[in-house]
């Protein structure tokens, strides 16, 4: 049986100390699972899509903490390879407070799913979505994921299934030239390309208002779509010809990891119905109630985006 959406990356165990607490002072730690293409299937499981989860993951008790943790949420794991004798990447995060920023330190070299080959993926369930994803996280962590990368989006592009595709530029993985080649090429006709106002400024060399910024950004990949996250001041989307502009909201942020999956993941069931662009309000507020969810996942559901959405929910509801 198919599903609509198939995801393809890493999955991390996250460590992270109590708010306000600096990691050097560390004595405490919460365990979580995180890892962005992983973040994107949870939240579309939560919002009744069916996902699939595409990774590796070690054939130890941390690698079998994270497949149950993922299945009780909803995401299909059947096609997650275990494999013995490797790691399973760990992030260790310390929360900020403005101006200070969140702090993440990375444990992930030579993790388990810097062995997934193409021969572990199931290629008929990848032809037979509806939809694909995977960020530039998934091409910067081996030469073999850079190619399984290129090769899963040929595939899907081939069968006529959407590509979405979440820049999400990570420095500490690779530089801007490296990656902008990388990931032109990834993203070229691509349904959707996610990317932030810096990312298109820093890693492309774009310029211009946010939408200056989308239009550019949609020519360079020859995507359908471009959706350009701007923090606080919301999102906005373009195909070329129009570009539809989504403001903030205030928030009390909780935990800003994850967020950008969360709105991946509502854009994503815009292409589901068939219009991206009207996807782009339930995206933001979904983006938004995760800022108020600690982890890495979107832990809600449509009553909660819609109660974002309307503005109607009482301060406690009781």
């Amino acid at each position: 049986m198919s599903v609509d959406v198939v995801t393809l990356g890493e999955a991390m165990l996250r460590l992270s100390v109590p708010t306000g607490i600096r990691l050097p002072e560390m004595n405490t730690l919460q365990v979580s699972v995180g890892g962005a293409e992983s973040n994107v299937a949870v939240a579309l499981a939560r919002m009744g899509c069916s996902a699939a989860w595409i990774s590796a993951l070690p054939d130890n008790e941390l690698g079998r903490h994270a497949l149950g943790h993922l299945n009780r949420h909803g995401v299909d794991t059947r096609f997650v390879v275990t494999v013995p004798d490797t790691r399973m990447g760990l992030y260790f995060v310390e929360h900020g407070s403005l101006p200070r920023p969140t702090r993440v330190i990375y444990d992930r070299e030579d993790s388990a799913v810097t062995h997934l080959r193409s021969c572990d993926i199931p290629w008929g369930e990848v032809e037979s979505a509806k939809v694909v994803h995977i960020t530039g996280i998934t091409p910067a962590l081996s030469e073999g994921l850079r190619q399984l990368a290129f090769e899963f989006t040929e595939k899907a592009r081939s069968a006529g299934v959407a590509v979405c595709v979440d820049i999400n530029y990570r420095a500490r993985l690779w530089g801007t030239e490296e990656a902008r080649s990388v990931l032109q090429e990834l993203c070229q006709q691509a349904t959707l390309v996610i990317l932030s106002e810096e990312d298109a400024r820093d890693v492309f060399g774009l310029a211009g208002s946010g939408s200056d910024l989308a239009e550019k950004a949609q020519s360079m990949f020859a995507a359908k779509h471009v959706a350009l996250t701007r923090g606080s001041d919301g999102a906005l989307v373009s195909d070329g010809d129009r570009t539809v502009e989504e403001p903030g909201m205030d928030v009390t942020v909780v935990d800003r990891i994850g967020s950008g999956d969360a709105f991946a993941a509502g854009l994503i069931l815009g292409i589901l119905d068939g219009d991206v662009f009207n996807a782009l309000p339930s995206a933001v507020a979904m983006a938004v109630v995760k800022l108020g969810i600690a982890g890495d996942h979107f832990l809600a559901d449509p009553s909660d985006v819609a109660g974002i959405m309307t503005r109607t929910g009482r301060e406690v509801n009781r």
